[in-house]
């Protein structure tokens, strides 16, 4: 598998690959990220252009067996349909890697928008957050609550929620993307190997730091952390009095063990020593600032014990859902577009009042390039 960008011609366009009168065009290459390298590519139609999509290259899963798995395991996860919910269009294998093609959101994610709230030093509403997570939540439910031919549950788990992971597009509109990582009860599914943590492990759920089966609530935990993030500018692992509890703790058996898939802030090990030491009352202290109701909710979610948890996507949503109705005011699309609009404006003007004083040098959203550059590569 390719571990750097293939060369492009200037004059020339390269095609990745064609499926019947379809071709796929390389635009940029984005880089590593879990799991493969992420491409954004142009579709052409019988040579005509079309729109854009991103194409995620898989590693190779090893041999003829395991990519008809993962073939039928990703058919599967192109049944998924939610409106909140980037799509699969096709998988391909060529040149013996599997390449997903996807939908392209074009819109920032949520760890950009996190910059620019912090640059401006001031979060986003609770109205912008607790709509962002009813949304996801609520596809989230969707994806959870998939069954097969048979109608009998897959049990899938996304296993990758994280800023990254959830974009707002250029209508306002929330959309959860790369299920490729995703777990599910598929017979001959390829099975992760012990100590990986697949996914952003800073985001990981205490259940799957520990090794533990994956249910859906181990995705809603993972939201939940994005959710407190979003609100207070606060890594749940990165509080101090977490850090001082995990260096007072005795190490975790087997932890030294433990491997991210993708390197993050902290080694593996560290996060699960972090995790170990998670108590209400941290939670408490963190959301302290926040309205009753959303620290309810953060509380419930966040909690390590899953029992204690929301069960379902549903419940979640419809929790926080509940929280934008006791605000008296609607808060849709259209707010969430000016909400973004004015945290961007306030971060690039900059405590000083100098404009573009706090860009981040990585961004680039929302810019005209119809070459893809107008994306926020995220």
């Amino acid at each position: 598998m390719a571990t750097h960008p293939p060369v492009q011609s200037a004059s020339r366009p390269f095609i990745l690959f064609s499926t019947g009168a379809t071709s796929y065009e390389l635009v940029r290459y984005l880089g590593s990220r879990a799991g493969g390298e992420l491409l954004l590519a142009r579709r052409h139609y019988a040579r005509t252009p079309g729109g854009l999509v991103l194409i995620k290259r898989l590693r190779d899963v090893g041999d003829d067996v395991g990519r008809a798995r993962l073939r039928e395991e990703v058919k599967l996860l192109m049944r998924l349909s939610h409106p909140a919910i980037a799509p699969v269009y096709l998988v391909r294998v060529h040149d013996g890697a599997p390449h997903l093609v996807m939908e392209y959101v074009d819109g920032p994610c949520l760890e950009t928008l996190s910059s620019f709230a912090a640059l401006r030093r001031r979060p986003f509403s609770e109205a912008f957050v607790a709509y962002v997570g009813a949304e996801v939540a609520d596809a989230l439910h969707h994806a959870h609550a998939l069954e097969d031919a048979r109608g009998l549950p897959v049990g899938v788990v996304h296993r990758d929620v994280s800023p990254r992971s959830v974009r707002v597009d250029v209508h306002g509109r929330v959309r959860l993307s790369d299920f490729a990582l995703a777990w599910s009860r598929l017979p001959g599914r390829v099975v992760t190997e012990p100590g990986l943590v697949r996914g952003d492990v800073a985001y990981a759920s205490p259940e799957a730091l520990e090794g533990q089966p994956l249910d859906g609530r181990a995705d809603l935990f993972s939201l939940g952390m994005v959710l407190l993030e979003l609100l207070t500018g606060l890594h749940l692992l990165d509080l101090e009095d977490v850090e001082r509890a995990a260096q007072q703790a005795q190490p975790l058996p087997g932890a030294q063990g433990l491997c991210a898939e993708t390197p993050s802030w902290l080694p593996a090990p560290l996060m699960a020593a972090r995790m170990a030491c998670l108590s209400p009352v941290h939670v408490e202290h963190a959301t302290r600032g926040l309205s009753e109701g959303m620290r309810a909710v953060l509380q419930r979610v966040l909690r390590r014990e899953r029992d204690a948890r929301f069960q379902t996507g549903a419940e979640l949503r419809d929790a926080l859902r509940e929280l934008m109705g006791a605000a008296g005011r609607p808060y849709g699309p259209p707010e969430a577009l000016r909400e973004v609009a004015e945290v961007r404006t306030d971060a690039l003007v900059g405590p000083a009042g100098d404009a573009e004083a706090g860009l981040p040098l990585e961004d680039e959203a929302w810019s005209d390039d119809d070459d893809g550059g107008g994306l926020d590569w995220c």
